[in-house]
């Protein structure tokens, strides 16, 4: 009997609901409702819309019931580290902030002069940026938020969204730990740093694990949407952690996992977090995974660097699609200049290509100045970074990589990804692009039952999806540009 299980989907830029049937082993994917995400600018802050992303997803729920389908779960994903906090009175104290948002720019002397950085690490295993939780609480403590005196549960972005649809106010465990504040050992809030960093212990609810069911619709919304309770299910709520439960590994050949969407998410499954000091020299984060698993990987820009130069120069009047972008990195001279994607003058939005080029500036490269010469070195940066942390893992773990899975949005960019084989010399199999969708609708169908474990997972999406293997080609030119690209990095 076909199983019907909806998935909302939210990433830094858009949203989606899909509707996921998992019948005879494979699991078909519909999307119902897209809908547009992404920072709103108060007076120098930058905000998440919470209330209007949860109208969306009503919508996208409302669709789906249009169908005529019974439901056996819902469940949400999304990015990391945001999040919103309720009173006592069951309100959010206001709009989540933007990871993205300037109050974290200077945080790390006050954090750390709290609770030092390598402690920090050798407790939370977790890969050090402004951005992460535990930063965007100690800038809310030293600029006096009143949300920390009123405030009585954090809800991370995918449980405040899962609150409004059914009053459970829990903390899932993938998502939890991208906070920077979690015992990576523990698999728990590390109360001991909360305490050092003055926070109020009773802000941080319960952690609970994927793949359970936590609370139904609420009546009022059952009413509203005259339908019967629908169970919400906890999945890898992080929507790194859905995507790499996707991953179709069944080749038994080791492998890493490249998440490519706005942000390029590489790294390795392992059964225990990896926590040294070669892991903190390298800043590499040890985050949940499903099953028990943690994701050892390195955040690297990704695809934010496109797409920011893509919206500079739509508001220059110059209407490129992501294709025609490819195309002229594609006929671009190769290895003119590089970049550090992960430098701190990539985060902000703004004007990217004018930064990329003087990056290379003030690098001492050739600037860039056609979109090509821009498109191409961002590109080839990305690919050069990407086998860069490879080289990383295997040196901190020891273990050698034969094949990069690359799953999620960037599937789709064909040049990078054989930019990528080429970079590494590896087989780059890509797919699902759905990746993220797939690991949500399977890890509900984990909690019900339906699909007994992550293994029968990976089976059951591998013969769901298409993939596409790239083999590495003109392996000495990019040889001589890594050589090139670690002297300006390394």
């Amino acid at each position: 009997m076909a199983k019907h299980y909806l998935a909302f989907d939210l990433g830094a830029s858009s949203g989606r609901a899909i509707l996921g049937t998992f019948a005879d082993g494979r699991i078909e994917l519909e999307e119902l409702h897209r809908f547009e995400n992404g920072p709103v600018d108060i007076n120098g802050g930058l905000f998440w819309n919470l209330l209007g992303l949860f109208a969306e997803l009503k919508t996208g729920l409302k669709k789906a019931l249009d169908k005529g389908v019974d439901l056996a779960g819902a469940a949400i994903d999304t990015w990391g580290v945001d999040f919103g906090i309720i009173d006592a009175n069951g309100q959010f104290t206001g709009f989540p902030r933007h990871y993205r948002d300037p109050r974290t720019a200077d945080i790390y002397p006050y954090a750390f002069a709290k609770v030092p950085k390598e402690r920090m690490y050798d407790i939370t295993g977790i890969q050090f940026m402004n951005l992460n939780t535990v930063f965007q609480l100690a800038a809310m403590q030293r600029d006096g938020d009143s949300a920390l005196v009123t405030g009585q549960k954090l809800l991370f972005m995918p449980n405040a969204l899962t609150y409004l649809f059914t009053g459970n106010a829990s903390a899932e465990y993938t998502i939890a730990s991208t906070s920077q504040i979690c015992d990576a050992k523990a698999a728990d809030w590390s109360r001991e740093m909360i305490a050092e960093l003055g926070l109020p212990g009773h802000l941080f609810p319960e952690i609970v694990s994927p793949c359970t069911v936590v609370g139904e619709l609420r009546a009022a919304i059952c009413e509203e949407l005259k339908c019967d309770p629908i169970p919400f299910i906890l999945v890898g709520s992080h929507d790194t952690a859905s995507a790499v439960a996707a991953v179709p590994a069944t080749t038994g050949k080791s492998w890493a996992y490249l998440s490519s969407g706005t942000w390029s998410l590489l790294g390795v499954e392992l059964d225990q977090p990896l926590i040294s000091p070669a892991a903190l020299a390298a800043n590499y984060t040890n985050e949940g995974g499903l099953a028990g698993t943690i994701r050892f990987l390195k955040n690297i820009m990704g695809m934010w660097l496109i797409q920011e130069s893509r919206a500079e120069w739509r508001r220059q009047g110059k209407k490129y699609t992501f294709d025609e972008m490819d195309l002229m990195a594609a006929e671009a001279e190769p290895f003119r200049s590089f970049i550090d994607p992960n430098d701190e003058s990539f985060v902000a939005p703004g004007n990217m290509p004018e930064r990329i080029a003087e990056f290379c500036r003030r690098t001492g490269q050739p600037v860039p100045e056609t979109p090509g010469q821009i498109m191409r070195c961002a590109l080839e940066s990305l690919a050069l970074r990407y086998r860069m942390a490879l080289d990383e893992i295997e040196a901190i773990t020891g273990q050698k990589i034969e094949i990069l899975h690359l799953v999620g949005g960037g599937v789709k960019n064909l040049v990078l990804n054989q930019y990528t084989a080429d970079a590494i010399g590896r087989p780059v199999i890509t797919g699902p692009v759905e990746a993220t969708a797939l690991g949500n609708i399977a890890a509900q169908a984990m909690a019900t039952g339906d699909i007994a474990d992550l293994a029968e997972a990976r089976r059951v999406i591998a013969a769901s999806t298409e993939t596409c293997t790239l083999s590495p080609a003109n392996s000495a030119a990019w040889n001589e540009a890594y050589t090139r690209f670690r002297r300006l990095f390394a």
